[in-house]
């Protein structure tokens, strides 16, 4: 099966799932409006009477923002912890979501899709928990040494370079870090499937028998997950650009964003799914010989390894 035809593929049983997609999109709107009310009632307590705060959401000002740091830091800091829960939330919640996602592009002996949907969520979450830390740590890690041996450059650099170059050094990094980040993420994605089509639990065996996988078949597996960024990095570009177009000048254009927004929200979780479907299709097809699946050997069939 070629790139093209597991993207092809993926998108097919992905629109299979859009009753899935729009239980997610349902959740994670109820969700985003119980906190967003939340954020408002303690910004307009906290905030209200504070126009430095309207300039640095209008336009970001250094000067504004140093100033507002240094004397509202304890109005500040609730705000930081509340965007930390909602990191965490929205963490958990994809954990929850990925399992039933994969869980039903394996397939399920419940007829309900919905059912079948949640019951996978909650048969795999803790493997699922278990492996995404695991992937943040590992993505944490691949930061400092990318970043640590970027300073390195950047700091010799500074003081014989001109400002094109140490801009070309800086481009460099991120897009060594994009580069590095996407392979990681097709390790975690590979990951779960496996969990999912052996029932495994050993987490990190999963995680190891997947960056072997992805290694020796990079050259479908990357170039796939590259080529299933193009739609939600499109989609990112036509959002800011119909925002910058119809701006928020009246409660019409306001609700006309919101709309846009929310179709915006499911073509993101739909691109989602249509990534994990990918690379379920991929992943598949390559473990097969003459129709029989290939056993994934001692890694994960022997749960007491």
């Amino acid at each position: 099966m070629n790139i093209l035809k597991s993207y092809a593929d993926g998108f097919k049983r992905t629109y299979t799932l859009k009753k899935i997609v729009t239980i997610i999109f349902g959740i994670t709107v109820s969700l985003g409006v119980i906190l967003a009310f939340a954020f408002f009632s303690a910004t307009s307590e906290k905030f209200g009477a504070r126009p430095e705060v309207l300039s640095l959401l209008k336009n970001f000002n250094a000067t504004v923002y140093f100033d507002l740091m240094n004397n509202y830091k304890d109005l500040i800091e609730p705000f930081t912890g509340m965007m930390i829960w909602f990191g965490l939330i929205y963490f958990f919640f994809s954990v929850f979501f990925a399992g039933g996602v994969v869980k039903m592009l394996e397939g399920s002996s419940i007829q309900s899709a919905a059912q079948a949907f949640f019951a996978g969520s909650v048969k795999y979450f803790f493997r699922f928990l278990r492996l995404g830390f695991f992937v943040l740590i590992i993505q944490f890690i691949a930061l400092i040494v990318i970043a640590t041996g970027f300073l390195v450059i950047f700091n010799q650099s500074l003081q014989n370079s001109t400002e094109p170059k140490l801009f070309t050094i800086i481009m460099m990094w991120l897009a060594t870090h994009f580069f590095v980040w996407a392979f990681i993420s097709v390790v975690a994605d590979y990951a779960k499937i496996i969990l999912v089509k052996e029932d495994s639990k050993k987490v990190f065996k999963s995680l190891w028998y997947s960056f072997s996988f992805s290694v020796r078949k990079v050259y479908v597996t990357y170039p796939l997950y590259l080529l299933c960024l193009i739609v939600p990095i499109v989609s990112f570009v036509l959002y800011f650009l119909l925002e910058d177009l119809i701006g928020m000048k009246s409660g019409f254009t306001v609700l006309i964003m919101f709309l846009i927004q929310q179709v915006f929200i499911w073509c993101r979780l739909f691109a989602k799914v249509w990534i994990l479907a990918s690379e379920y299709n991929l992943f598949t097809y390559h473990l097969l010989i003459k129709g029989q699946p290939i056993i994934t050997q001692e890694m994960l069939i022997n749960e007491s390894v």
